[in-house]
């Protein structure tokens, strides 16, 4: 997430972009199987889940039994392998959910070649309720952007039970030039994260200058990628500083990091930083010209972050094989069907 962080839950703009890296979800439909053997390339051993009303804490198993109930199918096999780190902040979680739930629908409608990626869109709303129910309360950015590929402006309605998105995707030329992606921290679970600090949003009413200075700043932004002139990159710097300053003294404020950032020269005034998505300690953008921030860049090394070494991505996820072509109309499979789906991260 570039910009709109909890300004986007009050009807402002958000402005993300996928990485090109992500995982990838492999679902196998057992016909006649009566539960889910769910692996993982961070568990030893399968996890096995029934699409009845067990809990499942784990945010995989609740996925699938999500999707499966929702899709009427008892069982099979599930495979996730991922190259994101969970702890990062950058989109583990809603690639997750958009990855199973695509390849759920696509087994039970096939895939829908008039949408990007060819995922069916009843598996983006199913994705967006599972991460509701996770987090409290999504936006749905981070679905979206993932959704569509590339640098996506983002905002949403929800009303009659509903969500409502509209998007629409900018240029990504020139944004590696000027906004550089640095990962290490100790993460910040998201539900947490949010629920605590919208609280602290409420309690000294700020909402209102957090909309001002996030719409000046998903502006600025565009402003600088379509033309990185000085000027533009300078507004950009202020606007950045203006919307993190804002958050100092929230509950999940990366203080000590800051502390290290803002003492390198330069900052605010040649370059700038900010903390992600829900804040914390996840992924921590530096703004500014490579010759810029290389000083700031030290520093994030020395205390244990280090720059993504994947690019910015115009790919979004999508459906990479499947066989439930064997349909027969209406009726019954043919055979039992495998799904392969990729998702991004934002």
């Amino acid at each position: 997430m570039l910009a709109g962080e909890y300004a986007v839950l009050r009807g402002g703009h958000a402005l993300a972009v996928t990485l090109g890296c992500g995982m990838n979800i492999k679902v196998e439909w057992q016909n006649h199987a009566a539960e889910w053997e769910i692996h993982s390339n961070l568990w030893s051993e399968p996890k096995f889940v029934r699409d009845d009303h067990t809990p499942q804490i784990d945010m995989l198993c609740r996925a699938v039994q999500f999707a499966a109930k929702r899709c009427s199918m008892h069982g099979g096999k599930v495979t996730v392998s991922s190259d994101i780190e969970i702890k990062h902040g950058v989109g583990s979680s809603s690639a997750l959910r958009l990855g199973v739930c695509a390849a759920f629908f696509t087994i039970k409608n096939g895939p829908d070649h008039s949408r990007p990626g060819g995922l069916p869109l009843e598996a983006v709303n199913a994705a967006w309720q599972l991460q509701s129910e996770g987090q409290g309360v999504a936006s749905g950015y981070d679905i979206a952007t993932q959704y569509a590929g590339g640098l996506v402006e983002f905002s949403y309605e929800y009303h009659d039970n509903k969500w409502k998105p509209h998007w629409f995707k900018h240029d990504l030329n020139n944004l590696s030039h000027i906004a550089h992606v640095f990962v290490g921290g100790i993460g910040a679970p998201t539900a947490q994260t949010t629920q605590t600090t919208s609280a602290w949003l409420e309690g000294a009413n700020r909402h209102e200058k957090l909309l001002e200075n996030s719409e000046s700043l998903v502006d600025a932004f565009n402003m600088a990628i379509q033309w990185p002139e000085p000027r533009h990159i300078k507004k950009l710097i202020q606007a950045c500083s203006a919307t993190r300053q804002l958050f100092v003294g929230s509950p999940h404020f990366p203080t000590e990091v800051a502390e290290q950032i803002q003492s390198i020269p330069g900052c605010d005034k040649s370059w700038s930083w900010k903390t992600t998505g829900a804040g914390g300690e996840d992924a921590i953008l530096l703004i500014g010209k490579a010759s810029e921030i290389s000083a700031a860049a030290q520093k994030l090394w020395d205390i244990g972050w280090h720059r993504i070494n994947v690019p910015f991505s115009a790919s979004g996820a999508q459906i990479v094989s499947s066989d439930s072509a064997e349909r027969s109309g209406t009726g019954p499979r043919k055979s039992e069907p495998t799904i392969e789906t990729e998702t991004g991260r934002e």
